[in-house]
């Protein structure tokens, strides 16, 4: 038995073995500068401030003002000195860290040229967070309004299982502000390692809000006469919008009403019947942003990389040439010609497998859901409760 777990601990931790670490990377700026005059002294200073100009976050009038001591050896000609580094360095604040003096020559006239180079390193660390990059995907925010507090709760995680579950989005976190405040707070404490303070200020700002609303629940329950055994009939309805935050426009909007036929009133039945409205919301919005797409075709099985309701039905379609509104020139969709239907006969938490029931499909064929999900319909709307403590309240 303890092997068992230990086999399943390790197994578990496969896809979270990419290491989070602190990434160091040095940059140097080269500038070149040349510049003119009656003396050495004079044509490397204007060669230097040439060249500094040049790097970003250097003022020229504090170069101009500062005092440059030169020498000159036999071997080398004209260089600066230790003195001439750090006037350098004061003037530029600590931006340049090394020089060379390429060449002075003179002309027929006495007059000098210098040319000088300046290398300014700079030196940066930052924090590569474990997994995959949060580039190539969109964000989203998880937010539930209105009364029904516990069963706001529970249908939130359920949110946030589906769009993780979907593999489309990074899912972010807003209600743990408090939890957030206090690792911060140790960080900045001084009790961590000092590149700890690197995991601070990677937070992601949200592409999309998910707002949804419980407008009304109500379940009732009868026992039969016959067999002693209890039947539960729930009612739930939801206002769901998907918000552009940068724009706030309303980009996908739409009411749930459903009735659902419980064997009872047990938790596992209850969550069983909320996690089919969830995902029936959830596929909801994902054909709304990212169109089902065949990911492959394996033998009879068609393939798709991510987790479907099995059971779930879908209508599949070729696409053609783009359409644009005649008023706004905003493109309105592709042309679909119909290929299909198919039906999602098992799903991991990553891939989804479907049959075909109607007609040939292809791979790269859009997929739309017929509508509903198995065991539940349209229905009228009511009142419904989940307790703190796991109990139902049931509408009778």
């Amino acid at each position: 038995m303890i092997r068992l777990i230990l086999c399943l601990i390790c197994i578990l931790g496969l896809p979270f073995t990419a290491q989070a670490r602190v990434i160091t990377e040095t940059s140097t700026q080269t500038s070149h500068g040349e510049g003119v005059g009656i003396t050495r002294e004079e044509a490397v200073n204007r060669a230097v401030i040439e060249a500094l100009s040049k790097i970003q976050g250097v003022k020229i009038n504090s170069i101009k003002s500062s005092s440059i001591a030169m020498a000159t050896t036999s071997s080398e000609g004209t260089q600066l000195t230790d003195i001439y580094r750090e006037d350098i360095s004061r003037a530029t604040n600590g931006r340049v860290d090394s020089y060379d003096i390429n060449s002075v020559t003179q002309d027929a006239d006495g007059r000098y040229h210098a040319s000088v180079t300046i290398r300014n390193s700079k030196t940066t660390k930052r924090y590569q967070a474990p997994g995959l990059s949060a580039d190539s995907r969109r964000s989203i925010t998880v937010l539930g309004r209105g009364d029904y507090y516990e069963l706001n709760k529970t249908l939130r995680q359920k949110f946030i299982n589906g769009f993780v579950q979907s593999r489309k989005f990074n899912v972010l976190d807003r209600q743990h502000g408090s939890l957030y405040a206090m690792e911060k707070a140790f960080i900045q404490s001084g009790n961590a390692q000092s590149d700890e303070i690197y995991k601070l200020g990677n937070g992601l700002g949200t592409d999309y809000m998910f707002v949804y609303t419980v407008t009304s629940a109500d379940a009732s329950s009868r026992t039969s006469n016959l067999t002693g055994r209890e039947k539960v009939k729930a009612q739930l309805s939801i206002d769901y919008q998907v918000i552009l935050f940068a724009t706030r426009q309303v980009k996908y909007s739409n009411t749930l009403t459903v009735d659902a036929d419980l064997k009872d009133g047990s938790m596992s039945n209850v969550h069983a019947g909320l996690d089919r409205v969830v995902n029936q919301i959830t596929n909801q919005v994902l054909e709304a942003i990212y169109p089902l797409r065949i990911a492959d075709v394996v033998g009879d099985e068609l393939v798709f990389s991510q987790e479907l309701v099995t059971g779930a039905t879908y209508e599949c379609f070729s696409e053609g040439a783009m359409i644009r509104d005649s008023y706004t020139k905003e493109n309105t969709g592709r042309v679909e010609t119909r290929t299909g239907a198919i039906e999602v006969v098992r799903a991991t938490n990553k891939l989804s497998y479907a049959k075909v029931t109607e007609g040939s499909v292809v791979k790269g064929n859009v997929c739309r859901s017929l509508g509903g999900v198995a065991g539940y319909s349209e229905g009228r709307e009511a009142n419904y409760q989940l307790h703190e403590g796991g109990g139902v309240q049931l509408g009778f």
